[in-house]
C-alpha cells in the first residue's frame, strides 16, 4: 500500500492507506505512524481504500490498528477541480474489511463500498505465491472460518459476516448495503454518529469549502 499525511483544516491530521493489502503490511503502516509522528503528527485515523490483498497481513494490520486505538474511514483522495485535494468515496473490499473493522470506531465516507468475498488461499515458496485448486481452497477457507469469527467478534463486529463472505465465491464480491453495513456492527454506533457527521463534512468539502491541503 501506499501511506500519506492527510492534514485538516481544523488541525488534526489522518493517514491516507492506498492501494493493495502485501505481506508485512503492518510494518508499513507502523514506519508511516512513525513518519508522521516525526513531522509532529499525531493521527488517530486511518483512511482507507483497497481492492484487498494478503488476508494474514490485513489480520495483522488490523491487530496493529486496534492496538493503536485508531478509528477507521472507508474513503479515498482525489484533485478537485480547482486543483485542492479533497476527501471522497472510496472502495474496502475482500481482505480491507478485515482491516476497516479493527478501528474502535467506524464509518465510510458518502458513495464508498465496502464488498466481501470467501478468501482465495495462496501458499507461497521461496517468494513465489501458488494458487490452490478450488476443491482445497473450499476446504481450507471452511476450517480458517472459526478463527475469522473470533477476529470479527473481538472487533466488535458481528461473526455472522464471515459467513455471508465465505458464501460468495472468490471470483465474485458482494458489496453490502447500508442496511447490512449497521446490522453486522461494521460502521458503529453511539460516539461514531458524530465521526461519521466528521466524514460527511469532509466528504461534502469536494464541492464546499473544506479542503485537505
Amino acid at each position: 500500500m501506499s501511506y500519506g499525511l492527510v492534514p485538516f483544516q481544523d488541525g488534526s491530521t489522518a493517514v491516507l492507506a492506498q492501494g493493495q493489502i502485501g505481506r508485512e503490511e503492518h510494518s508499513r503502516l507502523l514506519a508511516a505512524m512513525q513518519a508522521a509522528q516525526a513531522r509532529g503528527a499525531s493521527p488517530r485515523t486511518l483512511i482507507i481504500s483497497s481492492s484487498g490483498g494478503v488476508l494474514e497481513s490485513a489480520l495483522e494490520m488490523g491487530v496493529t490498528l486496534r492496538r493503536l486505538g485508531m478509528q477507521t474511514i472507508v474513503g479515498s483522495l482525489a484533485q478537485a477541480p480547482d486543483g485542492q485535494r479533497a476527501l471522497v468515496a472510496g472502495g474496502c473490499h475482500s481482505a480491507c474489511v478485515m482491516v476497516f473493522m479493527a478501528g474502535v470506531e467506524r464509518s465510510v465516507l458518502p458513495g464508498s463500498r465496502v464488498g466481501v468475498h470467501s478468501p482465495q488461499v495462496v501458499v507461497f515458496s521461496e517468494g513465489r505465491g501458488y494458487r490452490l485448486d478450488e476443491s482445497t481452497n473450499r476446504a481450507l477457507v471452511q476450517r480458517s472460518e472459526p478463527a475469522l469469527r473470533s477476529y470479527a467478534r473481538a472487533m466488535g463486529v458481528s461473526p455472522e459476516l464471515i459467513g455471508v463472505a465465505n458464501a460468495v465465491p472468490h471470483t465474485n464480491i458482494r458489496t453490502l448495503t447500508s442496511t447490512e453495513l449497521s446490522r453486522y456492527r461494521l460502521v458503529t454506533s453511539g460516539p461514531t454518529q458524530r465521526t461519521t457527521q466528521r466524514a460527511d463534512k469532509r466528504a461534502s468539502a469536494t464541492r464546499q469549502k473544506r479542503r485537505v491541503s
